[in-house]
């Protein structure tokens, strides 16, 4: 990474597990400054500010009135994006929103709407597209790998959700959570920005009698614009060990990204195997990319156009309008 001199000033609306996370990479980064942290459960703000010596703010406002702060990272329930995001944009502050980018195709519209005429960075948290794995199959791709692509499918299951590393009442919930939300939102995202749009979508969702709770498996058919099926599979509570794949089958080669970081290929005539990629801080790379928009320099960024694509199909898939 080439040395810069301007400090980024960064501003924190939610410190869960993943926006642990974004700390640590952003304390990584030779430039980033994080200058606040909001947190609606002051023990989890007090905890985390002491772990990474960061100063608690008791409202997200302050960060907003904070005039030194360049972007702000919100890392809040979905529920709260729509109206926390469109304050953080008024007050001209670049944006790197968590996912789904809103709670409905409305509310993901009109953020979008927003942070363009205003013309702020708007940027998503989709890390998975930093990572070695999908470099190497967008490579792929690119090579003609697959030959003719003849099927797309997404598989994942969970033997509990929410997981276990992430007990909130809201991940488990029909109106913000749910597996569909949390984790098929990575792969919708992946499969249009190197495949295309998604349409055609055809869902056959499973929900348990408690009408608070989320989906527990899914069975839905869609295809790309050239008529491309994709199939979508997942389901929830079975006894069988964590599994995520994305594999794109082709008439020449077939390749797999499986489990976030592993990629697998087979060609005809040859048995499948797994290629070696170099670790990287897929999240390090995504906050440089970041900053890198921000002084207006050539960047890798999601924005929230593809944030609001990837809901539609989402709220789709979830069977809701």
């Amino acid at each position: 990474m080439r040395k810069m001199s301007k400090t980024i000033n960064v501003g924190i609306i939610g410190a869960g597990i993943v926006g642990e996370r974004v700390i640590k990479a952003l304390q990584k980064h030779e430039r980033g400054n994080i200058l606040g942290v909001f947190d609606v459960n002051e023990e989890r703000s007090k905890y985390i500010c002491g772990q990474y010596h960061l100063e608690a703010v008791k409202d997200y406002k302050e960060l907003l009135n904070n005039q030194e702060i360049d972007v702000v990272y919100l890392a809040v329930p979905p529920k709260y994006h729509h109206s926390i995001a469109l304050e953080i944009i008024k007050a001209n502050k670049h944006i790197i929103c968590e996912k789904p980018l809103a709670n409905s195709i409305s509310e993901a519209k009109e953020m979008l709407e927003a942070a363009e005429k205003q013309g702020v960075v708007h940027a998503m948290n989709f890390p998975t597209v930093y990572t070695p794995a999908f470099k190497r199959m967008k490579a792929l791709l690119d090579e003609g790998f697959l030959g003719t692509t003849r099927r797309i499918e997404l598989k994942a299951y969970f033997p509990q959700w929410p997981r276990p590393w992430q007990q909130t009442d809201w991940i488990g919930s029909r109106e913000q959570g749910g597996f569909v939300r949390e984790v098929f939102t990575h792969f919708v995202q992946m499969i249009g920005m190197v495949l295309g749009e998604i349409v055609d979508i055809d869902t056959n969702i499973e929900y348990p009698e408690d009408s608070l709770a989320c989906e527990t498996g899914i069975i839905a058919t869609a295809a790309l614009k050239n008529g491309t099926p994709i199939l979508f599979n997942g389901f929830s509570d079975v006894a069988i060990q964590e599994s995520l794949a994305l594999t794109l089958y082709g008439t020449e080669g077939t390749i797999s990204m499986e489990n976030w970081r592993e990629l697998w290929t087979s060609s005809k005539g040859e048995a499948r195997k797994r290629l070696e990629l170099e670790e990287t801080d897929h999240l390090l790379e995504l906050i440089d990319e970041v900053f890198k928009a921000i002084e207006k320099k050539e960047a890798s960024i999601i924005t929230f156009e593809a944030g609001y694509h990837a809901q539609i199909v989402i709220e789709e898939l979830l069977a809701r309008q």
